[in-house]
């Protein structure tokens, strides 16, 4: 596989607040951010909430509802 150097791994800590529904992210040195499933909000992106609920049922974790096939919901 071509690597062009440009690609970082850093490690994110990642969990699910079930009484906000959000799912948080933490990268060390950067800081908190959040992400939710409604596209309507700031802080909404329905694809990346679903990646990362998916990540956090694979690892066992809460997660929110995941959506497996689109348009269903």
């Amino acid at each position: 596989m071509f690597r062009s150097g440009k690609t970082a791994y850093p490690k994110i800590g990642i969990w699910f607040d079930e009484i906000a529904g959000d799912i948080h992210l933490s990268i060390p040195g950067h800081g908190l951010s959040t992400v939710n499933a409604d596209p309507q909000s700031k802080r909404g992106n329905p694809h990346l909430f679903n990646k990362l609920a998916k990540a956090l049922r694979d690892e066992g974790k809460p997660h929110p509802p995941i959506v497996e096939k689109w348009g269903s919901t």
